[in-house]
């Protein structure tokens, strides 16, 4: 058995003078990472390491609302779409904690986010691949790669970042942040003292809305003054989450859309972002009823205003609080004054700081390091020592490449790429929409863009 083992690709050669103590880290044990660990446990059993900064798995807990649900199925978990007679999924998870009875019950139409929370802290947990509590501080290469955390110095001979992204902050907002200016992944964090002030949300997308809710539901002696909520989008839209859209979240898709040219990808991206970045129908309606309940049935309601077709141009200081410009159109101009500002305007990418040692050997484009088909990033060291990156690349890979929904999938082109397999080991039966309908539909509308029309 040793011998076996010795021998798989994964675990390298365990003989000679300078022995690799591991054939893969991960840098984050988030979902992306705690998916590839849990389908690399099940497969080899050992041969890697993900370490995570977190010493229990905690999820966006600045923003983990009471009210939040996930977007997705709960199929959709870290192994299911991709080995369903896996023991880590969120079915099994149920299972073993004695509740898959009282699920299928309570027949929800989504899964709660703060029971997916503790589904992958149960994941996190179970996997003996995961160490929590492990920072890593700086990755170099001198032939292998150096992983430094607080208290030792690993090597390996591929490495996998799955650190997920950090918080954007608009260039009107840039400066004012910390001076009663937040970011939406921060708000519980911090619990800014909104009794009685003013207070903007800005942001029109899934994160907005529940901040709102947040607001709104506290109860009345500890509700702000007024709330007003911002989106540059000209209505508080929904999620598209038809089946024929969700032909855009299939492995296959995503192999096809790093097939377009750029031009086309970033067209796509622009006229398909409801797909991923819309607002779910039950949280419009949780919004929608509570404006109700707050406007017709409250004694004591704060003045809630919604500016949706707005654009921010300029935020001020303005002594404890700001001024923020609000501009539709040239001409069309409002000025509103708040004590409090969150910003509900997503993520962005960046080179982790642990990075930086080999920085200027990735290729990068556009904030994105570059790609390959199997997740592995260009650089310019030896082929067969390969750095991955995962929940990086939506410009590369794609709308379902920030979301659950391809998790389990990129996680398998990974361990298929770490075993010496092909990415395609794994074939799925191609969508119903013609292979070339879609980056026909992107050449059409960048002609009629280019055209004026």
């Amino acid at each position: 058995m040793a011998d076996t083992c010795r021998e798989h690709p994964l675990l390298g050669n365990a003989i000679g003078a300078r022995q690799v103590e591991h054939s893969c880290i991960g840098v984050g044990a988030g979902p992306s990472n705690l998916s590839l660990a849990c389908q690399l446990h099940e497969e080899i059993g050992q041969g890697a390491l993900f370490l995570d900064r977190q010493v229990d798995f905690r999820w966006h807990p600045g923003s983990a609302f009471d009210s939040s649900e996930l977007q997705v199925s709960h199929f959709k978990d870290l192994v299911t779409l991709v080995n369903p007679r896996s023991a880590y999924t969120f079915v099994n998870y149920l299972h073993e904690n004695g509740r898959l009875y009282h699920f299928l019950n309570a027949q929800f139409e989504a899964v709660l986010r703060a029971e997916f929370e503790q589904y992958l802290n149960w994941a996190f947990q179970k996997n003996p691949l995961v160490r929590g509590g492990k920072t890593v501080r700086e990755i170099r290469f001198d032939g292998e790669f150096r992983v430094r955390t607080d208290d030792a110095v690993l090597g390996a001979r591929n490495v996998v970042v799955g650190i997920g992204k950090q918080a954007q902050i608009p260039p009107q907002f840039q400066g004012w942040t910390g001076a009663n200016l937040f970011h939406s992944s921060d708000v519980l964090h911090i619990h800014p003292e909104v009794r009685k002030k003013d207070v903007c949300v800005v942001g029109g997308g899934q994160s907005g809305a529940e901040v709102l809710l947040h607001l709104v539901s506290r109860p009345n002696e500890q509700r702000p003054a007024s709330i007003t909520w911002v989106s540059q989008r000209e209505n508080y839209l929904p999620i598209d989450n038809s089946p024929f859209t969700n032909e855009l979240f299939m492995p296959c898709f995503s192999d096809r859309f790093a097939a377009m040219s750029e031009s086309q990808r970033k067209l796509f991206l622009r006229r398909f972002v409801l797909a991923s970045d819309g607002i779910s129908e039950s949280t419009l309606r949780a919004v929608y009823q509570a404006l109700y309940r707050h406007e017709f049935l409250e004694p004591n309601r704060c003045e809630i205003t919604l500016r949706p077709g707005c654009n921010v141009s300029r935020c001020i200081n303005a002594g404890a609080g700001h001024r923020l410009t609000l501009q539709r159109g040239i001409d069309d101009i409002e000025e509103v004054t708040a004590d409090i500002v969150i910003l509900a305007t997503g993520y962005e990418n960046a080179v982790p700081g642990f990075l930086e040692p080999i920085a200027d050997r990735l290729e990068q484009i556009d904030k994105e390091m570059v790609i390959g088909e199997d997740f592995s990033v260009s650089w310019d060291g030896p082929r067969d020592r390969r750095i991955f990156v995962q929940n990086a690349n939506l410009g590369q890979r794609g709308l379902a490449d920030p979301n659950l929904r391809l998790l389990a999938w990129r996680a398998r082109r990974i361990l298929n790429s770490l075993l010496g397999r092909s990415p395609y080991a794994n074939p799925e039966h191609p969508g119903f929409i013609s292979r070339t309908s879609l980056e026909s539909w992107c050449d059409t509308a960048g002609e009629e863009m280019g055209s004026g029309i």
